[in-house]
C-alpha cells in the first residue's frame, strides 16, 4: 500500500509540475484552439497532433477481473490462458496501471508515441468452489510493464465522402515480469505476479473518421503479432496466438468544454500454441462498450474519463481509466 501511495504521488507530482510549465510558456504563442471531441480521438490515435506539437500524458486506469475458471496450479500468459494442471476455483483480480504516454508531431502528417506503464495487481484464489473444501489465497505485486512505441501517418485527407484515414504500427517490448520465471514457495505456489506476457509484440492498423460538426464518426481495424518464444525449462516453444481487433463509436460535443464519447471494441486472439499444439480453452473474445466524457481546463490542457463494461466473459468486468493530456509547443 505504501508503494501505491507513492506512485500516485508522484502522478500528481508529474500533473502540477506540467502546469507549471504550461504557465510559463510564451502567451503569444499561435495555436488552434482544439475541440473536446478532437481530444478524445488524438488519444485514440485518430487525430494527429500538429508540427512541433509535444504532448504528455499521464494516466491511471483500474480493472477488475471475476471469472470461475481454471486454477493458478500453472501459469497464466495472458489473461485467460493456463499452461498446467487443472482445478476449479474463482479467480479475482485488480489490476491498477499508471502510465506516462508522450505524443509529438514529427510532421503535419507523421506522429511518434512512446508509453511507460507501471503495474500493481492483486489476484486472489478461492479454491474448490461448491465443495466442502474452500481456500483463499491472495498476492500481489507490483512493477514497470511492457513499454510500447508507435507512430501514426495520416493517408488520407477527409474531403466531401472520403474519410480521413490515419495508419498506424506499434511495437511491444518484454520490459514487464514475465509469467514463466516466477518466485515460488516450497510448495511451488507463486510469490510473485507477471507485470508482462513475456512476448514481443507487433501490431499494424488503421483508424477512419468522419466529421459532421458537431459529431465525429470513427472506427478502426488492427492485427497484433504476438511473437513465439522458445522457454525452455520443459516449456518449450509458446506462441501466445494473434490477435484482431475492431472498434467503431461517436464522439460528441455538448459545447467548447465538453463533448462526451461511445465506442465498442471487440478482440479476437487465436488459440496459444505450446510446441506446436493448441491449447484447449486458449481462443478468446473479448468484447467490450466504452462511454467517454472530457473537458477542457484550457486550451492545452484537459481532463479524460472513460469507463468500459465488459460484455463476453473474456473481457474485463470493468475498466475505468482517469488521464490529463498537456500540450507543449516546441516550435
Amino acid at each position: 500500500m505504501f508503494r501505491t501511495i507513492i506512485f500516485i504521488l508522484c502522478i500528481i507530482l508529474t500533473t502540477v509540475f506540467s502546469s507549471e510549465l504550461l504557465a510559463q510558456q510564451p502567451s503569444g504563442e499561435k495555436r488552434e484552439k482544439e475541440k473536446p471531441a478532437e481530444a478524445l480521438l488524438i488519444e485514440k490515435g485518430g487525430i494527429l497532433l500538429p508540427k512541433g506539437m509535444l504532448q504528455i500524458e499521464p494516466s491511471l486506469q483500474y480493472s477488475y477481473l471475476d471469472r470461475h475458471m481454471i486454477s493458478i496450479s500453472g501459469f497464466y500468459i495472458l489473461e485467460a490462458i493456463l499452461i498446467g494442471e487443472l482445478a476449479v476455483s474463482d479467480m479475482k483480480r485488480d489490476i491498477l496501471q499508471g502510465a506516462l504516454t508522450a505524443r509529438y508531431g514529427i510532421t503535419s502528417r507523421l506522429q511518434a508515441e512512446l508509453k511507460v506503464p507501471y503495474i500493481f495487481r492483486w489476484d486472489r484464489e478461492i479454491r474448490g468452489p461448491g465443495t466442502t473444501d474452500i481456500s483463499e489465497r491472495t498476492v500481489s505485486d507490483n512493477g514497470i510493464g511492457d513499454i510500447e512505441g508507435a507512430l501514426f501517418y495520416h493517408l488520407l485527407l477527409g474531403k466531401r465522402w472520403i474519410p480521413d484515414v490515419i495508419l498506424n504500427v506499434r511495437a511491444k517490448s518484454t520490459t514487464g515480469r514475465d509469467p514463466y520465471h516466477l518466485k515460488t514457495d516450497s510448495e511451488g505456489r507463486f510469490l510473485e505476479l507477471p507485470t508482462g506476457n513475456g512476448h514481443w509484440g507487433f501490431s499494424g492498423g488503421f483508424t477512419a473518421l468522419k466529421v459532421s460538426d458537431p459529431a465525429v464518426f470513427f472506427g478502426s481495424l488492427n492485427y497484433y503479432w504476438n511473437v513465439k518464444r522458445n522457454i525452455g525449462r520443459g516449456i518449450g516453444s509458446v506462441d501466445p496466438g494473434d490477435s484482431y481487433e475492431g472498434a467503431f463509436g461517436v464522439a460528441y460535443a455538448l459545447s467548447e468544454k465538453v463533448s462526451l464519447s461511445l465506442q465498442y471494441q471487440h478482440r479476437w486472439t487465436t488459440h496459444t500454441k505450446q510446441q506446436g499444439e493448441k491449447i484447449p480453452g486458449s481462443y478468446l473474445s473479448a468484447g467490450t462498450i466504452f462511454f467517454g466524457g472530457n473537458y477542457a481546463l484550457s486550451k492545452k490542457t484537459s481532463v479524460s474519463l472513460s469507463v468500459g463494461v465488459g460484455v463476453t466473459n473474456d473481457a474485463p468486468d470493468v475498466q475505468v481509466t482517469l488521464s490529463m493530456p498537456f500540450n507543449f509547443s516546441i516550435f
